[in-house]
């Protein structure tokens, strides 16, 4: 797969700046737009490959969130700096009144259920290495700060700090960190302005489930550190019809990224 992906950008207009939205395929008659979002700390390309096979079945929209990659910064605030710009903007691209399924990674699963319960046709939702859960987590250590090494422009101790830190939090393996991972990690990394982690930790994901209602399907990588997959499919799962969970063996946390093809059929059969 060709990694250095061109496609349409639109920057759609919201209050004095705008949101960058990328869009892979064309509208498809037989199924719903699919919205991606990324992660805490990074940017669209947290999907980068995701969204060809995906937009062969759908039409893809990815955002950089508000505060991230090339988006403005619009509030600190959940609501006012995540929650409204991004409604809003779907509203300009799509229109208010059509239907849409949404995947969220990480942060960006938070805030996709977030919007589930705040926009109509919200049809379902996917779930990967989610937050908000906010039961237990596997950390194999704490993350190391790489801002002092940026600020002496030591290129050499940020790349290593970066490589350390995608073992430690998103990939499962220190031998799978590649070269793609490492500019699309520290990319994101740089350009990072909003505040994900206080929103991310709080919890608050079984109840937006509960009002929520809609169909759902969870994604875990079995050894993500920011999550025991039998708390989830305990506490998330079991006992509700409307929800499915899904184990990926071998993968860490970014598991569309570590597991690319496995999650992209799950994906497609789930939003076809």
């Amino acid at each position: 797969m060709n990694h250095a992906l061109s496609s349409p950008t639109h920057q759609a207009p919201y209050l004095d700046g705008h949101i960058s939205w990328h869009e892979f395929g064309a509208p498809k008659n037989n199924t719903l737009p699919l919205i991606l979002l990324h992660g805490g700390h990074g940017s669209w390309e947290h999907w980068i490959r995701n969204v060809e096979p995906l937009s062969k079945h759908f039409y893809v929209l990815v955002p950089d969130m508000p505060g991230y990659g090339e988006s403005s910064l619009f509030d600190s605030q959940f609501q006012a700096g995540i929650l409204d710009p991004l409604l809003a903007t779907i509203n300009t691209l799509v229109g208010a009144e059509q239907p849409v399924n949404i995947a969220g990674f990480s942060f960006g699963s938070f805030v996709a259920t977030h919007l589930a319960l705040q926009r109509e046709g919200i049809n379902k939702i996917a779930l990967l290495g989610t937050a908000g859960h906010g039961g237990p987590r596997r950390p194999r250590g704490d993350l190391l700060s790489w801002r002092g090494l940026y600020a002496k422009q030591d290129w050499d101790g940020v790349s290593e700090i970066m490589r350390k830190n995608l073992y430690l939090h998103m990939i499962s393996q220190y031998d799978r960190i590649d070269a793609l991972a490492m500019r699309l990690h520290q990319d994101a990394c740089f350009a990072a302005r909003f505040k994900s982690r206080p929103i991310s930790r709080a919890g608050g994901l079984v109840e937006l489930l509960k009002n929520y209602g809609g169909k759902t399907l969870l994604i875990c990588g079995e050894h993500d550190v920011t999550c025991v997959p039998e708390y989830l499919e305990e506490r998330l799962v079991y006992g509700h019809t409307n929800r499915q969970m899904e184990l990926v063996k071998d993968a860490g946390h970014w598991v569309q990224y570590e597991k690319a093809d496995q999650v992209n059929a799950s994906l497609i059969r789930w939003f076809e």
